[in-house]
């Protein structure tokens, strides 16, 4: 059995493009919206770059790629990863990072530092998250009584990185050494029988749910009179009523994705109301009908339900 998923454009990506469109033209918080973008364009393409180089890795008959996983591990707990690679002989956990400059892993506090341009910036520290998500997979592993080694990587994409000072706990490889290194461990004895192996990749792949990031209103004080209501095409960024008679965007995907917008943008869930004002529908059996028929789970049996995103 042999997986290698195909990675896909954050979601996030799109609905802050199309958010954009939605805000003011001199709004103050579009060049914040225009740096989450260009961080998030920035770190899609560092994973895409090395996905290329996974390509090269001699896998054994059975083994899985799986990219961009979220997977719930409590009521409260989950795991965030950007790759991990699943075989009968080992569990690795890829963090890719994709960073120009000079950096050093720092200690107490534990923090990366990146000098670029003379310009000197902290980040969160990769080893540590990257050694907590391993500890995890291992309670993981153990309470469903699976014995595998966990091998952790911290993966740079960018070759105008320069690793002044690594990381002491966890291996620091450049993107393009990826498949070196994997290959290295395919030469270990098998651990799990074939059986098991299935069995823990169905566990990943049935327990797995898309991530939703907390709405930008969280963070920034979003007014929602400042925002521009109706079908928005996400490909002229016109505002249309029915269907998109310049690019044949169809009115249903629009729906669908002025709900995106909502949930990204401004609260976790939406009423009937609300959703009936924010795209403009003409009256509450019209936001009924949608919200009924979309990917949402409802809250109550009375006239205060409202709507949550369903995560599976």
């Amino acid at each position: 059995m042999t997986i290698d998923q195909p990675r896909v454009i954050p979601k996030p990506i799109e609905v802050y493009k199309r958010f954009i469109h939605r805000l003011p033209t001199q709004h103050p918080f579009i060049p914040h919206l225009e740096d989450r973008i260009y961080n998030l364009e920035a770190g899609y393409a560092g994973e895409n770059f090395v996905d290329n180089f996974l390509k090269q890795i001699a896998f054994s008959k059975h083994y899985a790629i799986l990219k961009d996983l979220h997977l719930p591990i409590s009521d409260s707990g989950y795991l965030q990863l950007d790759t991990i690679i699943l075989t009968p002989k080992y569990l690795a956990i890829l963090e890719i990072k994709n960073i120009r400059g000079k950096i050093s892993f720092q200690r107490n506090p534990d923090q990366l530092i990146r000098e670029v341009d003379g310009e000197i910036t902290a980040f969160k520290c990769p080893e540590q998250q990257i050694i907590r998500h391993a500890q995890k997979l291992t309670l993981l592993l153990n309470s469903l009584n699976l014995q595998l080694p966990v091998k952790s990587f911290i993966v740079f994409a960018s070759t105008k990185t320069i690793v002044a000072q690594p990381p002491k706990r966890v291996r620091a490889v450049m993107g393009c050494d990826i498949a070196t290194h994997i290959n290295s461990l395919n030469v270990l004895p098998d651990v799990l029988p074939v059986n098991k192996f299935k069995h823990l990749l169905n566990y990943f792949t049935v327990n797995a749910t898309g991530f939703i990031p907390k709405p930008l209103s969280h963070i920034y004080p979003l007014n929602l009179k400042e925002i521009k209501r109706g079908l928005l095409c996400a490909k002229c960024f016109q505002f249309v009523e029915g269907s998109c008679s310049s690019f044949g965007t169809l009115k249903k995907t629009m729906q669908q994705q002025a709900l995106e917008d909502w949930f990204y943008l401004y609260k976790e869930t939406i009423s009937n109301k609300e959703c009936m004002e924010f795209l403009n529908l003409k009256d509450k059996h019209a936001a009924s009908y949608l919200l009924r028929n979309s990917r949402l789970y409802p809250i109550n049996n009375t006239k205060s339900r409202y709507y949550v995103i369903q995560k599976k």
